[in-house]
């Protein structure tokens, strides 16, 4: 197992660390329907959007969505630190072709992208970045939104800290193997550190598990929302299903 210390004044916020162990299962065991939700509020939010940086852009499930919906003259810029999951990420990109994505091998807080953007996005990484680190997040890229512009982020649970009890997560099959995951969090501080379980199975036999432990900061809805009320962003009524999202400066609601 590889385990980080919760206690450590200097975190990996970049989840690099855990992905060395996830990145050969993260497609494999995405929930469908969170994907399929997350993926139709992309395309809702973002018509349009002919700049868009994506955070944490992992193995680029969403990276293809957000190519899908570009305009013609569209770009997308996707951050991501981990090297195991650029592998995956321009692995997917090279079998598009040639999409108008350029990869950027950072962290949030270092990335470089010149000029304005229409749009932040930051799907299932929110996780691993501390209250100090999010502040610096949104005074580092909602500058740099156009005026309208979008930050668009998944809904963070659970909400409090809470113990949350050993929960399995079914994921697909490959030939003759099924896999899934088992996920628990034990609240530490004002955080939690979360303990996932991948699993391998062939019939009836497990074959393999290989897990990973990592810290994860809460972020409620109320706490994002004051977060980027204070960076000049209001949040956009009712957003899509499973996400929230916020506009920069006085652009249309």
């Amino acid at each position: 197992m590889i385990s980080i210390d919760p206690t450590d004044p200097d975190p990996d916020t970049t989840g690099a660390d855990g992905y060395a162990v996830n990145a050969q299962y993260y497609d494999l065991i995405f929930p469908a329907a969170q994907r399929d939700a997350m993926s139709a509020a992309l395309t809702t939010l973002l018509p349009g959007a002919r700049r868009v940086v994506e955070i944490g852009a992992g193995t680029g499930q969403f990276t293809e969505v957000l190519v899908a919906n570009l305009p013609e003259d569209g770009e997308v810029f996707a951050v991501e630190p981990a090297a195991v999951m650029r592998a995956a990420l321009t692995t997917r990109l090279a079998a598009l072709g040639a999409p108008p994505v350029t990869v950027l091998p950072d962290d949030a807080l270092t990335a470089e992208v010149n000029g304005p953007v229409d749009a932040v996005v930051l799907l299932h990484v929110l996780t691993h970045f501390s209250p100090v680190d999010r502040r610096a997040l949104w005074a580092r890229w909602v500058p740099r939104l156009t005026p309208g512009g979008l930050v668009v982020v998944d809904v963070q649970a659970p909400q409090t800290p809470v113990d949350v009890p050993p929960t399995v997560m079914p994921g697909r099959t490959l030939g003759r193997r099924r896999y899934d995951t088992v996920s628990r969090a034990a609240v530490e501080g004002d955080g939690l550190v979360w303990t996932v379980t991948y699993r391998v199975h062939e019939g009836d036999r497990l074959v393999s598990e290989d897990s990973v432990s990592f810290p994860s900061f809460i972020a409620s809805d109320a706490v994002l929302h004051a977060e980027l009320r204070e960076v000049g962003c209001r949040p956009v009524t009712d957003p899509p299903a499973g996400v929230l999202a916020w506009r920069a400066g006085n652009g249309p609601g």
